[in-house]
């Protein structure tokens, strides 16, 4: 990857310099590769960040071939140096939402040990899958202690990994890791690391407060619908 990604490094960061390096121009868009990003590229569940390159706007980031590709509407030239703004109100928003996932999962997982995790969406529709069924009736006792535990302002570390150290330390490792792009992990307090390759807040109580819209159960898989409220400043 050329690109240096520092969403990772340093995930509350709004602006940054940077060096176009590869231009290709489309009917619609134009992908545009940089020495270093702040957009986060979509994946994990988590929607790509949008914002401006210069006066470019930046309508979707995503990972093609191994490379985070920006594309753009507007006019960039390759060797320009441009000014990244990234729409941080976006972006902390869906933060606030992956990370309140991970605390649903975590929280989930204390009170049954039957499932096991499918995939998860942290966007406008959030969810969690599971495979195995989850009573439904758990649903206010477990929004409660979810809500319980990130008041606790449980810190949440990041980092980057490798599939050996996932084999050895989560209890859900996927057996489709991307080979694109190297393997990151997510803990929250003292509960279980988890494979986990989003930008999240550094703290639970940035979350806000977590409501459980449904749990449903069907043909033996459970999906977990979830919102977060409140914007508390960092």
């Amino acid at each position: 990857m050329k690109t240096k990604q520092i969403y990772y490094t340093e995930p509350y960061r709004k602006t940054l310099t940077c060096n176009v390096i590869d231009v290709k121009m489309g009917d619609n868009l134009t992908d545009v590769v940089l020495d270093q990003t702040i957009f986060y590229p979509e994946g994990g569940g988590q929607p790509s960040d949008k914002g401006l390159l210069g006066e470019a706007k930046v309508v979707y980031v995503r990972l093609i071939d191994g490379e985070i590709v920006h594309q753009i509407k507007g006019r960039i030239e390759k060797d320009q140096k441009v000014q990244a703004n990234i729409n941080w109100d976006r972006r902390y928003k869906y933060m606030k939402r992956h990370t309140a996932g991970h605390v649903l999962h975590d929280v989930l997982m204390t009170m049954t040990n039957k499932i096991i995790p499918i995939r998860g969406g942290h966007g406008n529709k959030a969810f969690l899958e599971y495979q195995g069924v989850v009573n439904s009736d758990i649903k206010s006792e477990l929004e409660a202690e979810i809500n319980r535990v990130i008041q606790q302002d449980l810190p949440v570390i990041t980092s980057e990994t490798t599939q050996e150290e996932l084999i050895r330390d989560c209890k859900f490792v996927p057996l489709n890791l991307p080979k694109s792009k190297k393997l990151r992990m997510i803990k929250i307090g003292e509960f279980p690391p988890m494979p986990d390759g989003g930008v999240h807040v550094k703290s639970t109580k940035e979350i806000g407060q977590i409501w459980i819209s449904s749990i449903s159960a069907q043909e033996n898989k459970t999906t977990i619908r979830y919102g977060v409220t409140s914007n508390p400043e960092k």
